[in-house]
This record gives C-alpha cells, sequence and structure tokens, in this order.
C-alpha cells in the first residue's frame, strides 16, 4: 500500500507542510535552526528514511558487473550532463523568460541529479536496483565536479554570450559534497545492512 500509492503520500505530505507553512508562519525558521555544518538535519533525516530501504535491497556484490557496460554509462552522462541541463535551459527561456527567479530555479533544478527520488521512482518501476545505484553514485560524483561549472555556464556566460540577462549565483562546492557524501553514508549502512542479512540467513 505504501509503495502503490506514494504519489499520494507525496501530494498529502505537501499539503500537510503547506497547511503547516499557513498556521504557523514561523515554523521554517524553528525548523531552519536544526543544522549539521549548513545541512538542515530534518531533510537529512528524511532522505535517510526514503534512500535506507531502497539501497538496503541492492545487490552490490552484482554491480561490478555493470561497471563494464562503458555504454551504459556514457549515455547516463551525456543525458544527465549534456542534454539535461541545455533542455532545462531551453525551456527556462522559452516559458519564463519575464520570471527571473522561477528562470534561475528551473535551470539550477535542471543540473541537480536528484539522488533519493531517482531510486524510488525506480524501485517503484520494478527497474534494475543495481543499475540505478550504480548510476546515481557516478552522476553523484560527477554533480561534486562539474555542477558549480555548468552553473555558471548556464546562469552567466551562455545568456550573456546570446545577449540574454545573466544572474549571479554562488556555488558552495562544499555543500554540494557534504550532500553527496551523505548518500554515500547511507548506502554503505544499507549494504553493511544487507551484509550481515547474509551472514546469519535471513
Amino acid at each position: 500500500m505504501v509503495d502503490r500509492f506514494l504519489p499520494l503520500w507525496i501530494l498529502g505530505s505537501m499539503a500537510i507542510v503547506v497547511g503547516l507553512g499557513k498556521l504557523f508562519p514561523d515554523l521554517n525558521d524553528l525548523i531552519s535552526t536544526y543544522q549539521i555544518n549548513g545541512t538542515s538535519l530534518p531533510i537529512a533525516l528524511g532522505l535517510f528514511a526514503m534512500m535506507y530501504p531502497v539501497l538496503a535491497k541492492v545487490q552490490y556484490e552484482e554491480m561490478g558487473q555493470l561497471r563494464a557496460d562503458k555504454k551504459l554509462l556514457v549515455s547516463s552522462l551525456i543525458l544527465n550532463w549534456l542534454i539535461g541541463p541545455a533542455l532545462m535551459f531551453i525551456l527556462a527561456w522559452t516559458f519564463l523568460a519575464d520570471q527571473p527567479a522561477f528562470r534561475t530555479g528551473l535551470i539550477v533544478i535542471g543540473l541537480a541529479r536528484c539522488i533519493a527520488m531517482v531510486l524510488i521512482w525506480n524501485d517503484l518501476a520494478c527497474g534494475n536496483r543495481e543499475t540505478a545505484a550504480l548510476l546515481v553514485a557516478i552522476n553523484s560524483i560527477f554533480q561534486i565536479l562539474a555542477y558549480a561549472i555548468l552553473g555558471t555556464f548556464y546562469l552567466k556566460t551562455l545568456p550573456d554570450l546570446l545577449g540574454f540577462d545573466t544572474f549571479d549565483v554562488t556555488f558552495s562546492t562544499t555543500d554540494i559534497t557534504k550532500a553527496v557524501l551523505l548518500f554515500y553514508y547511507v548506502g554503505m549502512l544499507a549494504r553493511s545492512t544487507r551484509a550481515n542479512v547474509m551472514k546469519i540467513g535471513c
């Protein structure tokens, strides 16, 4: 029931949070006080709760075979880091040219490789868990290396070349690295759990 009706749970959660925000205007400030080195503790706990069950099901011993599939890895990087950001840039300037805040948000989201929900949706679609985990891991590493560069390119360099308005934005490689390391930490915990379960024969 939880997996089957996940879209309803997501919409319901959004409605509840928006409602709480309306009833308690200071709630966001209260939640924001719970941080560890700039990382929101509630968000970190939420990601942990989302990712851990899926990653615990991954058969990590089979992931080594997938690394030899160069076509899969290259196509993933091309789709995620060439086609994806370019498409979001085009959509942003086509439909939100007069809305700089939304336009910038759409471009930035196009650069962010989602970690938790990729695994969730793949699991709901009965996709290959090992392939999804490997691709997410590779794209997470690439995110550390390329996010700030691509962000600067699509928000400042390319708009300036095309004669569009530019937007100054600062990217923290440290914060991006922390977020990615959080994913790897959850993955290691899930892998350890699976190994221990297999040892005791459960």
